[in-house]
């Protein structure tokens, strides 16, 4: 009971600092969801190993759909973690298959250290990079197109100044939770 206690408040203060719904997305889950890192089927151990700074995204998968997914695996719910490792491999691997200009530039998840993302318009920060844009696929993809300085190309204000700018286009996620803006 303790650790489910610890990984369900682990749960509520990770969602919360990615801007998820918590109290929606914790209703009606049973006491023993069945836990995905990474794809991989874990167990609740493994999360209390995880430093919160690695973690890219949480999606809850409540009883009745995690059912339909997983059988009786489900009948408790789901929760799939993604590191940010796992996420970067993600967006890059969609991305390059997009993209032979960002194939060339970014050889490597890794080399894409001297990119500045730009999503819809917003300038990604190096931490938000890949919960941003490891939910990107076919269904709300809508364009890449990548500037680089040294070839003299036009440079955003609001861009912080990296080699490379990645600017892409993209339907809003439906499990997106909007920033608020004050004004």
């Amino acid at each position: 009971m303790r650790t489910a206690f610890i990984l369900i408040l682990f749960l509520l203060l990770t969602m919360t600092s990615f801007g998820q719904l918590p109290k929606k997305a914790m209703i009606k889950m049973g006491e023993n969801p069945i836990v995905f890192l990474d794809s991989i089927e874990t167990d609740m151990s493994e999360m209390q190993t995880l430093n919160p700074f690695d973690i890219s995204n949480i999606s809850i998968v409540k009883p009745q759909k995690a059912k339909k997914l997983l059988g009786n695996k489900g009948v408790d719910g789901a929760i799939y973690v993604t590191t940010v490792r796992a996420a970067k491999l993600i967006y890059w691997n969609y991305l390059r298959l997009k993209s032979d200009e960002y194939e060339r530039c970014f050889n490597t998840p890794q080399a894409d250290t001297t990119a500045q993302y730009v999503l819809n318009g917003e300038a990604l920060t190096d931490s938000a990079v890949p919960g941003s844009l490891f939910l990107i696929n076919d269904k709300n993809f809508k364009a890449i197109n990548i500037i680089d300085k040294e070839e003299g190309k036009y440079l955003m204000d609001n861009v912080v100044p990296k080699r490379y700018i990645v600017i892409i286009t993209a339907k809003r996620h439906k499990g997106l939770v909007k920033k608020k803006t004050t004004t």
